[in-house]
């Protein structure tokens, strides 16, 4: 009777640990496959915001492409970028939002480093953004030629940097993709 009772103990035992185990792999299948959702939602705003930063680089350029006699179209043209910037700025944040609510998910350690990297980057590419805006509101501001030049000669320096730091925080996002490709959905 005892060796029974064992058995049915010893059963039940395994019978819960496969039970346990089937939950657990569910349940981390379903937080992996809720952490690609989530990014695929913050891919889709860095989509969106990549629209707006090119729409605003145009406007820039456009301004930049004016002569003095056509100060006040340049003008609008720097208040149109800056409002096309801010909107790039916004996805870059949602961007940076989704990829870590997505790493703080039940995912595997180099998905949520991989997620880490991808806030680093977003926040960098949103700083850049920011940044970016620096040059037409110089030409908002200025009230000389040389003012406008100099200002705007400072704020391309930082954009460059930014926009480096940000492609290397890319690049290591790249990597560490590549050299696990059987972790990411394609």
């Amino acid at each position: 009777m005892k060796k029974i009772l064992s058995q049915s103990y010893a059963s039940m035992f395994m019978a819960l640990l496969v039970l346990v185990a089937a939950v657990l792999a569910c349940s981390s299948g379903l937080e992996t496959e809720k952490a690609n959702k989530i990014g695929d939602e913050g891919n889709a705003a860095v989509e969106e915001g990549r629209k707006y930063f090119v729409d605003a680089e145009a406007k820039k350029n456009a301004m930049l492409q004016t002569n003095v006699r056509q100060l006040a179209e340049a003008r609008t043209l720097a208040k149109e970028a800056i409002a096309a910037y801010d909107k790039a700025e916004g996805k870059c944040k949602e961007a940076a939002k989704k990829y870590e609510e997505a790493s703080k998910l039940k995912i595997s350690d180099k998905f949520k480093e991989y997620l880490g990297i991808k806030v680093k980057e977003y926040n960098k590419r949103a700083e850049l953004v920011e940044a970016s805006k620096g040059t037409p509101q110089a030409l908002l501001d200025s009230e000389s030629r040389s003012s406008f030049i100099a200002r705007a000669n400072t704020n391309n320096g930082k954009v460059a940097q930014l926009l480096k730091d940000a492609d290397e925080l890319a690049g290591q996002a790249k990597k560490l993709e590549a050299d696990n490709p059987d972790m990411f959905k394609k």
